[in-house]
């Protein structure tokens, strides 16, 4: 809740394009959250943290869960689990899933009579959103990762 509350004030401070699109930081947290620890604990993020983000915006309840789902979904398949050194793989994998949420998000509002045009969408907001969500990725993922790595220490082995 503390991330989705973050990600609809502070994260407004972070707008481009005349406050077309700030970075979202719930994806951030998501995407980093998917690349360090199981798919089923990626999972249950997905869907909490989606439900807060679709309360606190004009998005249908459930839009932001089911592309954040499929996102961890992705992200499980390809992707293996990471340390919180890796400053390579996180924003690639944070740009391509934004233009992922972006895109999903823009059906999902199309279907519930919200109308733009495709391409303006793209370019004027998931552009952008990529652009901040890639660069703010390093610092996010190495919090996020570093806090699973704090409450979850590598175990003991034997010899």
């Amino acid at each position: 809740m503390i991330v989705a509350v973050l990600d609809a004030t502070v994260m407004k401070l972070f707008q481009l394009w005349d406050g077309a699109l700030s970075p979202n930081l719930m994806l951030m947290v998501i995407v980093s959250w998917a690349l360090v620890v199981e798919l089923r604990e990626g999972l249950a993020w997905a869907v909490i943290g989606g439900i807060f983000r679709d309360l606190l915006s004009v998005a249908p309840t459930g839009s932001s869960s089911l592309a954040f789902v499929l996102i961890v979904i992705v992200i499980d398949m390809f992707i293996p689990k990471l340390g919180w050194r890796n400053a390579v793989i996180p924003p690639v994998a944070v740009g391509a899933a934004t233009f992922f949420y972006d895109i999903m998000l823009f059906i999902l509002l199309q279907l519930v009579g919200y109308s733009r045009p495709f391409f303006y969408g793209l370019s004027y907001a998931a552009l952008p959103g990529a652009v901040e969500n890639i660069i703010l990725m390093v610092f996010v993922f190495r919090v996020v990762a570093g806090v699973n790595a704090f409450f979850r220490p590598p175990r003991a082995t034997a010899f």
